[in-house]
């Protein structure tokens, strides 16, 4: 069937030729991309300044959001054809019954997710955080480290006050007193931690938890729109290629991309990966994530979904066929 086609297809394509099929002539072919403006969404950035995007022949309508749960709503809702988001808001759309097809990841990390909390609350070990006011936002990446920090402290999320927040209150709420500790990504850790100074105490634990960063759009859109996803992709492509060889004009150009400090990107950098692929580690990881959901009342689905349907490995295939892990294509999800 599909899967063992695809295999087949695998298999020419490792003995047939050695390289990515090459870029094909055409006309361009209109594209509404939903991205990100932090850091995990590099490779789009990249893309975008330089252009790799008309390169490749995709007329692309950008469109700028504060975070992939948001950017991922917008094609939810029909307003963009693609996104790049987390993993962690596809798993709550999934066990929605949205139907949405996942092309790669572009970037992975397990640093890019703490706690940070205000030493002045009286917070000095994980377990202090019990009873304590702690922000996140619903729904993302940092709801999902929060409750894999507490888990992996002896706490639950029953022993802290969830203070749900949109990102860009995140900040103000812990510099104002107004809650105790928040779950944080990326450079507003660096940020937050570089206001508070000496008040601040930061919880870290890179065992538990691995971001990864994709792009997706609803299985109707990806699977009648091949070439589109090919080029997306070869534009992704040369957009990793080139920050590998230029990592400096590479962060230069996501600090001005996403406002960030050029400071606090280069500490992130090095912190994360940012690669163009399909890894079953990302099946697993969706997997655990909606037993979570489960287990804590967060969806009212129970049914867990298959995730090797939400992944559409024939675009990179085509255009990046060593970086589409092979049990991904078998369906074996064990590590």
């Amino acid at each position: 069937m599909l899967r063992a086609a695809l295999i087949s297809i695998l298999c020419l394509l490792i003995a047939g030729c050695q390289s990515p099929v090459q870029h094909q002539t055409g006309p361009p072919l209109p594209l509404r991309l939903a991205y990100v403006t932090r850091h995990d969404c590099a490779l789009v950035q990249i893309a975008v300044a330089q252009g790799f995007l008309r390169d490749e022949g995709v007329k692309v309508e950008a469109q700028r959001y504060d975070y992939g749960k948001t950017a991922l709503q917008a094609v939810l809702e029909g307003k963009a054809d693609v996104a790049t988001v987390a993993e962690t808001p596809v798993m709550f759309a999934a066990l929605k019954g949205q139907r949405l097809s996942i092309l790669g990841s572009i970037f992975t990390s397990n640093r890019n997710h703490a706690i940070l909390a205000d030493r002045n609350s009286g917070i000095a070990l994980p377990g202090d955080l019990k009873g304590r006011r702690v922000a996140f936002t619903s729904g993302t990446t940092t709801h999902m480290f929060l409750s894999s920090f507490l888990s992996a402290n002896g706490l639950s999320s029953e022993d802290v006050t969830p203070v749900p927040l949109a990102p860009e209150r995140i900040q103000d709420a812990l510099l104002s007193g107004r809650v105790d500790a928040v779950s944080a990504w990326g450079a507003d850790i660096k940020i937050i931690a570089r206001k508070l100074a000496q008040r601040s105490i930061l919880f870290e634990d890179p065992h538990i938890y691995t971001e990864t960063f994709v792009i997706a759009g609803l299985t109707s859109y990806v699977e009648g729109n091949q070439e589109a996803m090919r080029r997306l992709l070869r534009a992704l492509v040369r957009a990793e290629e080139f920050a590998a060889r230029n990592p400096k004009e590479a962060q230069s150009i996501v600090a001005t991309a996403s406002g960030v400090p050029v400071w606090a990107l280069s500490e992130c950098w090095s912190e994360s990966t940012r690669t163009v692929g399909l890894d079953h580690a990302l099946l697993i990881t969706l997997e655990e994530e909606s037993r979570w959901a489960v287990k804590y009342h967060l969806t009212r689905e129970a049914h867990m979904p298959n995730y090797l349907e939400y992944i559409d490995p024939r675009p990179l295939l085509s255009v990046k066929p060593q970086a589409v892990d092979q049990q991904v294509l078998q369906g074996d999800l064990r590590p």
